[in-house]
């Protein structure tokens, strides 16, 4: 049992409302608001203190050894004269060059008395890498009306939600930390949630250019580091708290502000149990503290908008203009069913965005290719028998990751192998050799899809003298990542290619061209927010461009040109996409108009599954007869991907108009029996994809 307790009452009243909510046991719900790392106190060092004895006058008179006589001098001179200001053992003894016996002496001599101290790891808030120069920054017209409005908010001390909607590079962060800094003259704390805490490096360094007092809360750090930081918070040492979802739980006792950047991102969403989202985790604990909540994105959710015209406490403020007024950057849409197949087979960089690049490299500036699939090629193939190489754990294809050397010329029962690389699951991690020949029909494996490892590939063969430098999970790990933005900073790389890690957070000024290889990626996921998400990643990435007074291009490749998300996206008319898609969810009544909720059972013997599913269904069909529920049920039906680490997946979905009717209905379903034992339930409520 903990001497104090680790969560406050508001805290606590959160977890029964996300236990409530999300259908989660409390306790899942406390382990996942406390680090592991504070529970086991990784970190947590004894450091033994000394301090005169004030009693002990008599004694130092007597005093002979030199060293005892040195030791009593140098507390004196620190006025070591009780507990509170006792002083360090080891830096003592190390400042007058003796080793411990002479404090033992003095301590059987009663003329010292020593105490013990927990101390604590100290750890740098922010990590090495960037370095962003202070700035005297003036607000223009429209940043100074929305900090007047959030100012007059906080002042208020009331629960309120601000949707700051502003386009890609209009200051919203410089409005956050205006914000924060009216927050701490009332003194209360603030958080701070970033969507992917690594790949928003200058975010955090802008941050600690302006607040002395700041924690940071995120995966990356080590047991030793996250215990620190939490406690840290804990001991009131920290004002402003900077993390991902997870820091939505910091225990700040005083909280008057919590802002979600990129309220929009689907990393907010936790993935497994409790399956909670951190940006409706952070309204509701800004409801509960009396606090504001700042909901910033160039593209903001559809949810958010529906919220800001139906709901009170939520109040949409506008950023329509780039600081500096500095100009969108052009958008170039390039219909790749128009490009000239090379070996057939389509080149990635087409060329009215090969001409793009060497254009921007002749004048010396830098450009930023986005394809967001990691891997060299996501189909290994055979022409003839058309067979493909797919996972054995999962219903998914592999895909080819190319390795830095060769793995070697092994030879497998299917004979020799493709040895520059591994074909690897992303849902299983399972990795396999590639044949070079069809195991059915013996004709040659080709390679088809695209990756990030082979748009690298392309770069450096068209441009051999750039450098290049790819940004991904697979070549990023942890510390990498900070130095290859530093290069890119100082122009040591021409031009950075990679996933969506480059889709946010990044301020270049030199960079002039950015390239979205391939647009539609997301249009093919069976997902009803796949329209929703293609629009805001073309606008997210089409913001890393033009932040100076150099013009910015933007080269959109894409096998559907008429796509409407897509030609929205490029005339950046985000009122006619929101106009259009609400009206198509409406007729659907999918979200943000009806609640969903996602309900997978996964077990290894698919009858038993099916017959689990079948139970689960006739359950729900009963309460929603019982308590006449104006509810929608789809399935049992197999999931999209119908079998994952051996576990054969089927789903059901249901829709409510409410999210009190969802609570009523899956109140009673999680206090009905379980249907099997053998068979896994999962339940997402407000899911953010349906795979």
């Amino acid at each position: 049992v903990d001497k104090q307790p680790l969560l406050n009452c508001y805290l606590m009243e959160l977890a029964r409302w996300i236990s409530g909510y999300y259908i989660c046991p409390l306790g899942q719900v406390l382990a996942a608001m406390l680090p592991a790392a504070v529970k086991k106190g990784a970190g947590v060092k004894k450091q033994k203190y000394i301090y005169l004895n004030e009693d002990a006058d008599e004694s130092i008179e007597q005093l002979k050894g030199k060293r005892q006589k040195e030791i009593v001098e140098l507390l004196k001179k620190r006025k070591a004269f009780g507990s509170e200001m006792a002083v360090e053992v080891r830096k003592l003894l190390d400042e007058v060059g003796c080793k411990d016996g002479a404090v033992k002496k003095l301590t059987e001599k009663q003329i010292i008395k020593t105490v013990q101290r927990t101390v604590l790891k100290s750890l740098p808030a922010i990590p090495k890498g960037l370095e962003l120069k202070a700035e005297k920054i003036v607000l223009n017209e429209d940043q100074q009306k929305a900090l007047v409005y959030i100012e007059s908010a906080i002042k208020s001390q009331e629960f309120g939600v601000t949707l700051l909607h502003g386009v890609t590079d209009s200051g919203k962060t410089e409005v956050y930390i205006r914000a924060i800094e009216s927050c701490l003259k009332k003194g209360k704390g603030a958080i701070v949630l970033l969507p992917e805490i690594a790949l928003t490096t200058q975010t955090v360094q802008r941050f600690a250019n302006r607040f002395e007092r700041i924690a940071l809360m995120h995966s990356a750090l080590t047991a030793a580091q996250r215990n620190v930081q939490w406690q840290k918070i804990k001991n009131g040492q920290a004002d402003v708290v900077i993390g991902a979802r997870s820091a939505v739980f910091a225990p700040l006792t005083n909280l008057g502000l919590i802002v979600v950047d990129e309220e929009h991102e689907p990393s907010y969403k936790q993935d497994t149990a409790p399956r909670y989202s951190g940006r409706d985790v952070a309204i509701k604990r800004s409801q509960l503290a009396g606090a504001q909540c700042i909901l910033g994105s160039a593209t903001p959710s559809l949810e958010m908008l529906l919220n800001c015209r139906n709901k009170k406490h939520f109040t949409k403020m506008n950023l329509p203009k780039r600081v500096m007024d500095l100009p969108i950057p052009a958008m170039r849409l390039v219909d790749m069913r128009m490009q000239q197949s090379t070996k057939g087979a389509v080149s990635l960089i087409s060329e009215p965005l090969r001409r793009g690049l060497a254009e921007a490299l002749g004048r010396g500036e830098q450009a930023i290719l986005l394809l967001n699939r990691r891997g060299y090629s996501n189909f290994v193939f055979c022409q003839g028998c058309k067979h493909t190489l797919s996972c054995r754990n999962c219903d998914v294809t592999l895909t080819f990751h190319k390795s830095k050397g060769s793995v070697g010329k092994l030879q497998t029962i299917g004979g020799g192998h493709i040895d520059t690389g591994y074909a690897i699951c992303h849902y299983c991690g399972a990795k396999t050799l590639v044949p070079q020949r069809c195991p059915l029909c013996d004709k040659k494996m080709i390679m088809i899809g695209t990756g990030s490892q082979r748009l690298e590939e392309q770069l450096k063969e068209k441009f051999p003298d750039a450098h290049v430098a790819r940004v991904d999970s697979d070549s990023m790990a942890g510390k990498d990542y900070y130095k290859v933005l530093d290069d890119f900073g100082k122009g040591r790389i021409d031009i950075l290619a990679g996933t969506q890690m480059l889709a946010k957070g990044l301020h270049f000024p030199n960079v002039t061209v950015v390239g979205i290889v391939s647009a539609d990626t997301c249009l093919y996921v069976p997902d009803f927010r796949a329209n929703e998400r293609t629009f805001q990643l073309i606008c997210q990435v089409a913001g890393r461009t033009g932040r100076s007074r150099k013009k910015g291009v933007v080269f959109v490749q894409t096998f559907l040109p008429d796509q409407p998300a897509i030609k929205l996206a490029l005339d950046s008319d985000f009122e006619g996409f929101v106009k259009q898609e609400l009206k198509h969810r409406e007729k659907c009544n999918l979200p943000p108009y009806r609640r969903l909720t996602q309900i997978v059972l996964r077990g290894m013997n698919f009858d038993r599954l099916r017959t689990a599913s079948e139970v689960m269904r006739e359950k729900i069909d009963a309460i929603i007869a019982e308590d006449n529920l104006d509810v929608h049920v789809r399935g049992p039906m197999a999931a999209v991907i119908s079998r994952i680490q051996r576990y054969h997946r089927m789903e059901l979905i249901v829709q409510a108009p409410s999210a009190e009717i969802m609570g009523k209905l899956l109140g009673r379903l999680r206090a009905a029996r379980p249907v099997k034992s053998s068979v896994k339930v999962a339940i997402d409520v407000d899911p953010v994809n349906l795979l």
